[in-house]
């Protein structure tokens, strides 16, 4: 990774997007993931591409389907691996459902079955962030092993 200096300080940061996409009836997708289990679709945002692009590019490419973004839930910070990631609202469009190396299971299922399915503490953190959905941002900081929030605040949107 390029490391970008800014007088005397090297940055090497990697940024992440994620989707929680709803369809009209209100089931959501989640992938199989596996090194994390059960997760929405997302991942790296690569050099020199959109925010938005990426998001949609991460979820196409690990289920096949198409999404409008439709709202931001919030950003998140690994302080021991500098990866933030940013969660976002989406409404599936189109497409049909289909595995990948990176995802060998998709599916549609309720939220309740989606909150039951996460078992990684992250990724259940920033699920039901997103679940919220009352105009808020919710910005976090933590470590992953063993998982802990070292800072947090919510901020409206």
């Amino acid at each position: 990774m390029e490391q970008l200096t800014y007088p005397y300080v090297k940055y090497n940061h990697l940024t992440s997007a994620a989707g929680f996409v709803e369809r009209d009836d209100g089931m959501v997708l989640l992938i199989l993931s596996p090194r994390r289990g059960w997760e929405f679709p997302g991942g790296i945002i690569e050099s020199g591409e959109p925010i938005d692009r990426a998001l949609r590019r991460e979820i196409r490419e690990e289920s096949g389907v198409e999404v409008e973004v439709t709202g931001f839930v919030g950003v998140c910070k690994n302080v021991e691996r500098n990866i933030v990631n940013m969660d976002f609202r989406c409404r599936y469009t189109g497409g049909e459902l289909t595995t990948s190396d990176e995802s060998p299971q998709v599916g549609w299922f309720t939220r309740e079955q989606a909150a039951e399915m996460i078992t990684d503490e992250l990724i259940k953190k920033r699920f039901l962030n997103m679940l919220d959905g009352g105009g808020m941002a919710h910005i976090f900081s933590f470590i992953k092993e063993p998982f802990s929030v070292v800072s947090e605040m919510t901020l409206p949107v």
